[in-house]
């Protein structure tokens, strides 16, 4: 981009058209101090795994009155907050939403990218009570023009319930198991689509890790009845919410799945082994991202909340063996490679009353 290129976006939109829009960044900078000179709201789009580094590297930078979006706000992003902004995040109003806007891939970097499907609603929460909630008010709407009529930006709850709404932890860990598991280690000759062709136990993974995080919601709001936790959906209902229209098989969360036409055109992610035969790509983000900072601050969340995770626990297990990675020792969080994930006792929360507010 700096030497002339100019960035491409081919839009799918809702009514079926397509469009394209060009533009670039003003700024484009590897140094935090001009990147944040006269920035009073600040946007995480970025994947979770570089959550960490960002937020380190900015903290000298952060100034009072300082908006942090997260956009999404991948599960434990408040924690990640806590442990490195330290006291500087009391003065700051930090918003996380649920989702990605957009269903979308870049196939050129910089050059080049594709939006396949919008999300239609995504709902956020502050860290805690907005210390300014005109700011709040104001960062939100500046977003919403940026975004345009879709998504719809509401602030619904605090981020702990992000941290539970939280759709790729529970996708695509669980249609990663439910095609990959059990692979007999040959190269295959079809390319299997991600979502169109997801099978019966990636499904059903996915309606039980769904499942289970209701009983962290269910536990929460038995012993912190004040949190309005209400708006974590189950993921059928979640997927008809953010899609609705672009689903065209409503009647179950099967159908659902395999026929929202914001997904038609992702794959599974592979490596090419020869002309023509692929494997499995376990380096992807769908496991090296929404594991230990999707999944994995789930379960931590389970167990300071005292909920039993079967279906959590054979996914993660499966993943750390497939990745080299070491989270789950005999059932417990006590892996070598926890402290590298978002899980609330990597960013030393150790009580339930810590998983909320500030």
């Amino acid at each position: 981009m700096k030497e002339g290129a100019v960035l491409t976006v081919d839009c799918r939109n809702l009514d079926g058209t397509e469009t394209s829009i060009s533009g670039n960044p003003t700024c484009i900078t590897d140094d935090p101090a001009t990147a944040m000179e006269g920035v009073s709201i600040a946007v995480f789009m970025n994947p979770a795994f570089t959550h960490n580094e960002y937020l380190k590297q900015l903290e000298p930078f952060v100034q009072a009155g300082l908006i942090l979006v997260a956009l999404p706000g991948q599960t434990g992003f408040e924690y990640a907050v806590r442990k490195i902004w330290k006291e500087k995040r009391k003065d700051v109003n930090i918003i996380a939403f649920e989702s990605l806007p957009w269903a979308c891939k870049m196939s050129n970097i910089g050059k080049k990218a594709a939006i396949f499907g919008f999300k239609e609603v995504l709902e956020g929460g502050p860290m805690q009570i907005s210390l300014d909630n005109q700011a709040t008010e104001e960062a939100v709407a500046t977003l919403q023009r940026c975004l345009g009529p879709v998504p719809v930006l509401k602030i619904n709850h605090y981020t702990c319930g992000m941290s539970l709404n939280t759709l790729n932890a529970i996708l695509h860990p669980s249609l990663m198991y439910g095609q990959w598991f059990g692979w007999d280690g040959k190269p295959i000759s079809e390319m299997p689509r991600f979502y169109f062709d997801a099978n019966k136990l990636g499904i059903q993974v996915m309606e039980d890790v769904s499942n289970e995080i209701g009983s962290i919601c269910n536990a929460i709001a038995k012993e912190f009845p004040e949190l309005n936790l209400k708006s974590v959906d189950p993921i059928f209902r979640f997927l008809l919410r953010v899609y609705n229209d672009q689903i065209k098989d409503k009647k179950s969360l099967y159908t659902a799945v395999r026929s929202n036409t914001a997904y038609q055109e992702i794959m599974h992610p592979l490596k090419e082994t020869e002309p023509g035969f692929f494997v499995p790509d376990f380096g992807s983000r769908y496991l090296t991202e929404d594991i230990p900072f999707g999944m994995i601050p789930l379960r931590g969340m389970a167990v300071l909340m005292n909920v039993n995770t079967p279906a959590m626990d054979k996914v993660i297990e499966w993943a750390q063996d497939v990745t080299g990675k070491e989270y789950l020792v005999n059932g417990a969080l006590a892996g070598k490679d926890l402290w590298e994930t978002s899980c609330p006792q990597s960013c030393g929360v150790t009580l339930p009353s810590q998983l909320f507010g500030c």
